[in-house]
């Protein structure tokens, strides 16, 4: 992995830190170890050699979703501190300080490479006979959230892709390692990366999709820091799907229309994964693809695209901090507009937002429905 930037890491620490404003985990908690600066105070003093890791300094700098938000008003462009807060815990793990409250899904994933336990099912799919997009045989990597928590977007995945009369596959999944390399086990991780990346070689697949941000931010981002960069162009869910519809591959059934006068469909507004919308910088393409639905509006939350605000989802935090990720959550559904259908293109954004009896539905799954 990266090395900590011990300057990046300073700036924040000793910063006016109007980053607290956007702090999810800070706005629930009110507590000021959980701070962006907080955090990199704590990760500075670490690094510095003035503190060590225990369990109660891991968990703190461990507070962070990754969402990003601290950047809005960041006046240091070059600073992730999402990033550098990840480096500088990863040497706890080598010195046998973990969180006990997540070595249940790091167990998981050592068993069955997946967070959630054993896997129930398979998303195997046999490449259809069809076109290749732009010429590339498509390989559609699901997530481990999807096939653990909502197998029907799985199910969405592959109709679209017929639809579109796509030529693609679908493999044995194993997680893409993320969840490894934010609970501090980077030899899990790259153990991950390195089985992903033969399968991913053997598919004989040219093009990588996946609807899910994490993933994608792990595959272009983490694998080449761990000696595993794939040998295939990676491309996001909504950008993919987006051009199937520019290219005339998918378009609006003859029913779509009445389709939106169902309970909860005529009237929808769209969540921003954080990764897609600060991180790709994905925020026009899923408004794109759902203003070619006939008979659909769209109200906007507050706030919006890159100004989102995280649902309490990122970096596994439901997981490891579910009462802080509940949340989140109520705090970000607050501010949508009432009676809404929520419609998002993250697995884990689905989850953070499936509470108050709202609906929920995943973009794939709304393709499906209004698509041919």
């Amino acid at each position: 992995m990266a090395e900590v930037n011990m300057e990046q890491l300073l700036n924040c620490a000793l910063c006016p830190n109007m980053c607290r404003c956007e702090c999810p985990v800070l706005q629930v908690t009110g507590r000021e170890a959980v701070a962006p600066a907080g955090k990199a105070r704590i990760s500075a003093l670490v690094n510095e050699g003035k503190l060590a890791w225990d369990e109660v300094m891991l968990e703190a700098a461990s507070n962070c979703l990754a969402c990003r938000g601290c950047t809005i008003h960041c006046p240091f462009p070059e600073l992730n501190l999402c990033d550098e807060l990840l480096y500088s815990r990863m040497p706890a793990g080598e010195k046998g300080v973990s969180l006990s409250r997540v070595e249940p899904y790091l167990n998981n994933l050592r068993k069955y490479s997946s967070p959630y336990g054993q896997k129930t099912g398979s998303v195997i799919a046999s490449g259809r006979a069809g076109e290749k997009a732009g010429g590339e045989e498509v390989l559609f990597f699901n997530g481990c959230t999807s096939l653990a928590n909502h197998p029907a977007s799985i199910e969405a995945a592959k109709s679209v892709l017929e639809k579109a009369g796509i030529s693609y596959r679908m493999i044995e999944e194993d997680c893409c390692g993320y969840p490894a390399l934010t609970w501090g086990d980077e030899s899990l991780a790259r153990q991950l990366a390195e089985e992903n990346r033969r399968k991913f070689t053997e598919s004989g697949a040219t093009l990588l999709v996946t609807n899910c941000p994490e993933c994608w931010l792990t595959f272009t981002d983490r694998y080449p820091d761990l000696g595993q960069e794939l040998p295939l162009k990676i491309m996001d869910g909504p950008s993919f799907f987006l051009d199937l519809i520019k290219e005339g591959r998918l378009s609006p059934a003859e029913n779509s229309s009445a389709g939106t006068d169902e309970p909860g469909l005529k009237t929808i507004s769209y969540h921003d994964p954080c990764i897609w919308a600060r991180t790709a910088e994905k925020v026009s393409e899923p408004r794109e693809i759902l203003r070619t639905i006939p008979g659909l509006e769209i109200e906007e939350a507050q706030p919006s695209g890159a100004l989102t605000r995280c649902c309490g989802g990122g970096s596994m935090f439901q997981l490891a901090f579910p009462e802080t990720a509940a949340a989140i959550s109520s705090r970000r559904l607050q501010e949508f507009p009432a009676e809404t259908v929520l419609v998002t293109a993250c697995p884990f954004c689905r989850e953070g937002l499936l509470a108050e009896d709202r609906s929920v539905w995943e973009l794939v799954e709304l393709l499906d429905r209004f698509f041919k």
